[in-house]
Parts: C-alpha cells; sequence; structure tokens
C-alpha cells in the first residue's frame, strides 16, 4: 500500500471565505482538519481543530461560512475545534470531487502550515494517487513532499527517526526515563544502548523534537 503526502496552496491564498478570513485574523489560526465530506445535498460537514480566541471564531462563523446550515465551537481535551455543516467553495468542492473520483483515502487529520498551506497524506496504489494529483483542479499548487510505503500511526513517527535515535528511544521508555518520577538516567540508558551519556540526551532531545513537531503538525 502506498502512500504519498502533499502540500497544496491556494493560488489566490485560501480556499474559502472562511479560510481567508482565518488566515487575515491576528486572533485565530486554523491548526488542522479532522474530518471533511461533502454529502448527497451538495453541503459538506468538516471538523476544524484551531487555535486564539474563541470569540474571534464564533465571529468568523457567524461571518463567513457560506450558506451554514449549522456550526458549534467547544473544546475537548484542551484542543479548541469548531463543526460546521455548510455550503463549500467551489475549489473546495472541486478537491473533494477529485477524492470522491479516484480510489484513494485521506490519512487524517490534515495540517494547515501557517493557517495557508494544507499538508496532507493520501493513500492507494501508484496509479490511483497519481491520478488525483493530476486532477486536481486549476488555481491550486500542488508539491509532493514524500511518496512510500504507508506507515500507520506510530510506525510512521518513528519512521521519522534515525535507527540509533530509535534504539536509544525505546530503552530510555522501557527503563522508566520517560516515568513520574523518574526511574532511569542518562547513563542507565548509555549502559543499554552501549554509548556515552551525552550522546543519549543528544539522541532522545532529537527524537523528542521530531516526535513532538509531528504531533503539534509543526514537522
Amino acid at each position: 500500500m502506498r502512500a504519498i503526502r502533499v502540500r497544496i496552496q491556494p493560488e489566490r491564498g485560501w480556499f474559502g471565505p472562511f479560510h481567508r478570513a482565518a488566515a487575515e485574523a491576528d486572533d485565530i489560526s486554523i491548526r488542522a482538519v479532522h474530518a471533511l465530506r461533502l454529502l448527497a445535498d451538495g453541503s459538506s460537514v468538516l471538523l476544524y481543530e484551531y487555535t486564539g480566541d474563541r470569540t474571534m471564531a464564533e465571529r468568523l462563523a457567524a461571518d463567513r461560512l457560506d450558506g451554514a446550515v449549522s456550526w458549534q465551537v467547544t473544546e475537548l481535551s484542551g484542543r479548541q475545534l469548531m463543526y460546521a455543516n455548510t455550503t463549500p467553495s467551489a475549489m473546495t468542492a472541486a478537491i473533494l470531487g477529485v477524492l470522491d473520483e479516484w480510489t484513494v483515502v485521506v490519512d487524517w487529520p490534515i495540517r494547515l502550515v501557517d493557517g495557508r498551506e494544507v499538508v496532507l497524506t493520501l493513500v492507494g496504489d501508484d496509479a490511483e494517487l497519481q491520478g488525483a494529483i493530476d486532477a486536481v483542479p486549476a488555481g491550486v499548487q500542488v508539491q509532493v513532499e514524500r511518496t512510500g510505503e504507508y506507515r500507520p500511526g506510530s510506525d510512521r513517527l518513528l519512521a521519522r527517526l534515525t535507527p540509533r535515535e530509535r534504539e536509544t528511544l525505546r530503552a530510555a521508555v522501557e527503563l522508566g526515563y520517560y516515568r513520574n518520577p523518574r526511574e532511569a538516567t542518562y547513563e542507565d540508558v548509555a549502559a543499554a544502548v552501549d554509548c556515552a551519556a551525552g550522546t543519549v540526551g543528544h539522541h532522545l532531545r532529537n527524537a523528542e523534537t521530531k516526535v513532538m513537531g509531528a504531533l503539534l503538525g509543526d514537522g
């Protein structure tokens, strides 16, 4: 099973009125889209994750969500979320049409970089993935960032690490370095992986940076 990671950016800078308003606002930023699909009546349902001022998010939803049937803003486990049933922009509808036409699936969530560019992973076979990329509508720039075998969840996170970083991180977890209270030191991990304590610190800091960046959508 193949996967392709792409970066998508509308040439005009936004996908629709709400996205434009959020991208231009100082008090709110869209971080991710956790779900998005077209309904039989032509409307769409979506679940945004955003950061920033809740009042501003509510104001933008009321003013800029085209043909909104309903919307709701909430907070769940420290994440600020917005659900909406709305009329998609022509560009968004065209992109969703591509996903319906080709037998590919989106590996959710879709991440937004700087509130404007979209980074997503598509899964399928090579021919279908290429067909979907070629069918992206005019006015949308597509940059392929990575191709390869699909790696779900934690496998994909660990794939970002070097073999030595993975080995060191696994040893640290197994020995209790990340427990509270801590049950192991750099020296304990160093003895397990046969390297210097300073090298353990270097590998763990690199691994933590890569994993946390990926979890927060910055990597």
